[in-house]
């Protein structure tokens, strides 16, 4: 069944936090976030208040102007530039599963803005997204891939080396045209073949010192059409106690 949904955008003082009130069958959701103007580059953890209950699916996705994008664990990661003018990025929950079907939805202002040398990224007919950072287009082909010619190894976190605490930690790089890495994250990690589906938990000091050594590699840029561009690359840091 389909639920009717009303909006209500107000900011809490007190807490610092603007959100999104939506009434549907007698129970209110909000869509929590900073209280201030999202700046190139920011990443913001939005979160639903209530949570929703372990039988009701989350989808989180973005739309700004006529683009949109799907959100990774309610993360939105602002544009690298974001031109005067840019419309508010609006965020959505969607939420589905045991006869429920809402959709939550909230609207964060975007601060005009850019990251130092963002433009000397991009490649011959590369540009930035407007509504999430990343490129357009978003897969662009490659006729060699980046090599990495100089590789940082992260700094082990001792609050786990003192528990042998090991891990693989998947990262994801920007590799701009020069060769340096211009941004970095962890992406979701599922284990599949379980009855549930679940996301892997990585310790979070772990996930930092991995993204710490990663935005330090170097490569030898990926080329496209004879000329060097840039593109995302995966890749994997251990820790090994």
């Amino acid at each position: 069944s389909t639920f009717v949904v009303k909006k209500i955008i107000f900011c809490t003082a007190v807490l610092g936090l603007c959100s999104a009130l939506a009434s549907a069958n007698s129970t209110d959701y909000h869509i929590v976030f900073p209280q201030r103007a999202i700046a190139a580059g920011d990443r913001v953890q939005l979160r639903l208040v209530p949570p929703a209950p372990d039988s009701v699916e989350v989808r989180w996705s973005v739309t700004s102007g006529t683009s949109g994008s799907g959100l990774d664990r309610g993360i939105y990661r602002a544009p690298y530039i974001i031109p005067a003018g840019t419309p508010p990025a609006q965020v959505t929950a969607s939420l589905s599963g045991r006869g429920v079907r809402i959709s939550v939805t909230a609207e964060m202002e975007l601060m005009p803005s850019g990251l130092p040398w963002a433009d000397d990224c991009l490649g011959p007919g590369q540009k930035f997204s407007t509504v999430i950072a990343g490129l357009e287009p978003e897969y662009t082909y490659a006729d060699t891939l980046p090599d990495l010619i100089y590789r940082v190894d992260p700094e082990y976190p001792r609050s786990a080396f003192v528990r042998g605490l090991g891990d693989t930690i998947p990262i994801v790089v920007l590799v701009c045209r020069s060769g340096r890495v211009f941004d970095a994250y962890a992406p979701l990690n599922y284990r599949f073949g379980t009855r549930d589906e679940q996301p892997i938990a990585h310790d979070p000091k772990l996930v930092e010192a991995a993204l710490k050594a990663a935005m330090q590699y170097v490569f030898k840029p990926a080329v496209g059409a004879g000329h060097p561009i840039a593109v995302w690359v995966s890749l994997i840091i251990p820790f090994r106690p």
